[in-house]
């Protein structure tokens, strides 16, 4: 009876040794995230390993802080509760505080609560005389908004053009704003940990950010040389607004099936006691998207958005 032959496994330490800086130098030659992780996986006790784990880091800072990023791929990333890069959740930041992101973006008193592409709006008014109106809206893929197209109350479209810079430390920023011959050039500033400061007009506009733990935007002042407007944010959203005067308490309805929150009123205060409360009634497609919104003053209809998206 024959003796069956089994495959042998190399036990020399130097074979061992040798396997083993060959798929490091496989990995550093490939340099993903994918690589890099199967690297550590295969060999968990590596003399390499701390070093694999630094370039699996970068990796994956390179992957995400890039001009090509999408605001879908970033919004994955910073959902996940394990996705702490430092780096990422900075040029995220950057980002989404642009004054033009479709984060940031009011029409209407209405956000876009992060969208990319062209949206149409049409806005009828309650009262069934005054003019309704068309706007357009388009968002390039990391949510910027690069055209508006608004419908004055004379039925007159007023268009303008927005435009981007980038550089690898900050991310996008915008650079100019164009509306027929008239052009606002932008200038950012930046603090000591690369977070967006302030951003002055050379029409006399400017913005200034405050940050909170975290990083996380927790104020922000947005002045045109005459008068200003400060908007306290808690979590990404507005949460009080104070200008000319006034003081306006926002509130938010939290949707579970898309995990957003929804403008429901904007309350002003005087003393501590409610004034005037302007209501919206929203619907959202699958996508978390406002598709429709009733808008009310103290308890009376005023007029429905409507927004389509493509």
């Amino acid at each position: 009876m024959s003796t069956p032959i089994t495959a042998q496994v190399p036990t020399d330490p130097q074979s061992l040794r040798q396997e083993e800086r060959d798929a490091y130098n496989a990995a550093r030659h490939d340099n993903t995230v994918d690589a890099w992780e199967i690297f550590m996986n295969n060999y968990p006790d590596s003399y390499y390993r701390e070093q694999a784990r630094k370039n699996r880091d970068a990796a994956i800072v390179t992957h995400y802080c890039n001009a090509r990023t999408t605001l879908d791929q970033l919004v994955a990333y910073i959902d996940d509760v394990s996705a702490q890069e430092p780096r990422i959740r900075l040029f995220y930041a950057n980002l989404v505080n642009n004054p033009t992101h479709s984060y940031r973006y009011e029409h209407m008193d209405l956000g876009f609560n992060g969208c990319t592409g062209t949206v149409k709006e049409h806005i009828e008014w309650a009262d069934g005389k005054t003019r309704p109106r068309d706007n357009r809206f388009v968002f390039n893929s990391q949510g910027l908004l690069t055209q508006s197209a608004i419908m004055g109350s004379n039925g007159k479209l007023v268009v303008r053009d927005y435009t981007y810079g980038y550089d690898n430390l900050h991310g996008y920023s915008i650079r100019t704003m164009m509306r027929g011959k008239e052009t606002v050039q932008y200038a950012p500033f930046y603090d000591e940990s690369d977070k967006l400061q302030s951003l002055k007009g050379t029409d006399n506009s400017a913005y200034a950010y405050t940050y909170g733990d975290y990083g996380v935007l927790s104020k922000l002042v947005v002045a045109d040389g005459k008068t200003s407007r400060t908007l306290l944010y808690h979590d990404g959203y507005i949460i009080r607004e104070e200008t000319g005067g006034k003081a306006l308490r926002y509130l938010y309805d939290f949707d579970t099936a898309t995990g957003k929150k929804y403008l429901i009123a904007i309350r002003e205060m005087a003393d501590g006691q409610t004034v005037h409360e302007r209501t919206f009634d929203y619907k959202v497609d699958t996508r978390g998207r406002l598709t429709r919104v009733v808008v009310s003053q103290d308890g009376k209809p005023q007029m429905t958005i409507t927004r389509s998206y493509q």
